[in-house]
């Protein structure tokens, strides 16, 4: 009997390949941000982030949907193609992907003096340039991930390619930092030199994979799709995604570039990067690249529909489980937490961070909304849904007319994910069997927010209290404690050390209130705590 590459026993095994991977790579990510923003000048920093935004925009637009076509379609050829028809299928999608990529980067290297004059940035017209070999490398490294090794639920190869190029990229600006060479050209070879090493491990792993499957043996009566009908199945994904990059994250850097110059960009730059690094790990999208290929398989069975909205609600309360006690954090003490990492050159930007953060509470939901849609046949709800949203690109520009500063972008940001959300959940409440779980998503806001209000009053009565005491004896002596550390961290570590002790105890106290207030309004069901502890096989969600 053959056992279905998509069987719980294969999520299972996939899922600790992903968890274990997701675990190093985020270290390592975060160990390149830190040594990023302190080894590079303001200025530099700055123009790292708008080739970054800038490489993020063009793979978008060079994808002409043919991720969420693999998303949608490659499960369907796992199971009832055979081994040719199966091989076939990506490599045609992985030869798309890379001439694409070429023709979007040749096109740019022509345009690159009328691209970057009106941002200022023409001294740097040779980084540009040698940064669009890490867009066409990086373009074809993550869709092969994206498109192949995650449908496949390949999560261990996925992991080894990410960990390869982190690895290599943060062991060149660790180099570069020694010899006191961590310039931005020195920077953009150094992440060049972790893409190809990630490409050439992703490009094998997946070699290797079709090789193995060389023999498989088809269903018998299956039709291969044809490539005008898969297009249609997913070309509204794509325009939705053109229509959400008019006013998407690349644009608004794009405009604070243009009106507010290089040094509030880095600042923008560097929350959003800290921003995207929390983005990727919340459970809607750590673990949608795993099971999404579970739900497109799982809805062509019987009771599709059903089991397809309890998957969705479910993972889309277990990201805002996760992400509300960070907010609680973050509302804290994000001026303490961005001055650690920064080294000091961004301080008092925690209510930005804040701000920002906010935005994540939509888009922990929207990739999810997605798959709902596209698995239903409802794709068209998405282009909807991104039309409307492009009425904030006006009003990021009226913002920044009027002074507003750097909240300019990130209100815009946190309008148009609302505004594709509420659409998108409003559309498919009447045309598609999905229900969102309205109670369960308010009750975990309701906490965040109480959470927060407690935090505050737990602070204020901690240091009153403080204060109150005979002579202030206990406040001297934890005075005197934190300086001793203080002393010896700045005498070890060559940079400024804020307060970790006090940020160590107000995440602790943010993530306990938040659990606490959680427990008392139990916005995980009964049976979704049961399916949590049995994947878990830990008796651990009793909220």
């Amino acid at each position: 009997m053959n056992v279905s590459p998509y069987s719980g026993v294969a999520l299972k095994r996939s899922a600790i390949h992903l968890l274990v991977g997701k675990v190093a790579s985020a270290l390592l990510t975060f160990s390149i941000l830190f040594l990023l923003v302190r080894l590079l000048t303001t200025e530099e920093y700055g123009t790292y982030v708008t080739l970054e935004a800038g490489s993020i925009f063009v793979l978008s637009i060079t994808s002409f949907g043919l991720p969420w076509l693999a998303a949608r379609y490659l499960p369907e050829f796992r199971l009832h193609g055979n081994g040719d028809q199966l091989a076939y299928f990506i490599w045609r999608i992985i030869a798309l992907i890379s001439l694409f990529n070429i023709m979007g980067a040749s096109l740019l290297f022509m345009a690159m003096p009328w691209l970057l004059e009106p941002l200022g940035l023409m001294h740097q017209i040779d980084v540009a340039r040698l940064y669009l070999l890490v867009l066409v490398l990086e373009g074809l490294r993550g869709n092969i991930l994206e498109c192949t090794l995650e449908p496949l639920l390949l999560q261990r190869q996925a992991q080894l390619s990410q960990i390869m190029r982190n690895l290599a990229f943060l062991s060149g600006l660790s180099i570069l930092a020694i010899q006191g060479m961590a310039h931005l050209y020195n920077a953009v070879l150094a992440e060049l030199a972790g893409t190809f090493l990630g490409t050439t491990s992703a490009l094998l792993s997946l070699t290797r994979h079709l090789h193995t499957h060389r023999n498989l043996q088809g269903m018998n009566g299956w039709q291969v799709p044809n490539w005008s009908e898969m297009w249609r199945a997913t070309r509204h994904m794509y325009f939705s995604n053109l229509v959400t990059l008019t006013y998407g994250s690349s644009v608004l850097v794009f405009l604070t570039q243009r009106f507010l110059g290089v040094e509030t960009t880095a600042l923008f730059g560097f929350l959003y990067n800290l921003f995207g690094q929390i983005r990727r790990y919340l459970p809607s999208s750590l673990l949608l690249g795993l099971i999404r290929p579970k739900l497109i398989a799982s809805y062509m069975g019987e009771d599709g529909a059903a089991q397809l909205t309890r998957n969705a609600n479910l993972v889309g309360k277990v990201s805002l489980f996760v992400l509300m006690p960070l907010l609680v954090f973050v509302w804290l003490a994000g001026s303490e937490l961005l001055n650690l990492i920064s080294g000091g050159k961004f301080t008092q930007a925690g209510y930005y961070f804040g701000g920002l953060l906010m935005a994540l509470i939509p888009l922990s939901q929207r990739q999810i909304l997605e798959t709902v849609a596209i698995a239903s046949g409802r794709s068209d709800l998405c282009s909807w849904g991104s039309f409307l949203g492009i009425l904030t690109l006006p009003l990021a520009y009226w913002l920044l007319e009027s002074g507003q500063g750097i909240w300019s972008p990130i209100i815009a940001m946190v309008a148009g994910q609302l505004i594709f959300n509420v659409i998108l959940v409003t559309a498919m409440r009447f045309t598609t069997p999905y229900r969102p779980d309205t109670i369960g998503f308010l009750k975990l806001s309701m906490a965040a927010l109480m959470g927060y209000g407690l935090g505050i009053l737990v602070k204020m009565a901690w240091e009153g209290s403080l204060l109150s005491l005979p002579n202030n004896d206990f406040a001297a002596l934890i005075d005197n404690a934190q300086g001793i550390v203080s002393k010896f961290l700045s005498e070890n570590i060559d940079s400024p050390v804020p307060d970790l002790l006090s940020l160590t105890t107000m995440g602790t106290l943010a993530c306990s209130l938040f659990l606490l207030v959680a427990y008392f309004f139990k916005p995980f069901r009964v049976e979704e705590r049961m399916r949590l502890n049995r994947f878990l096989n830990r008796n651990i969600f009793i909220w």
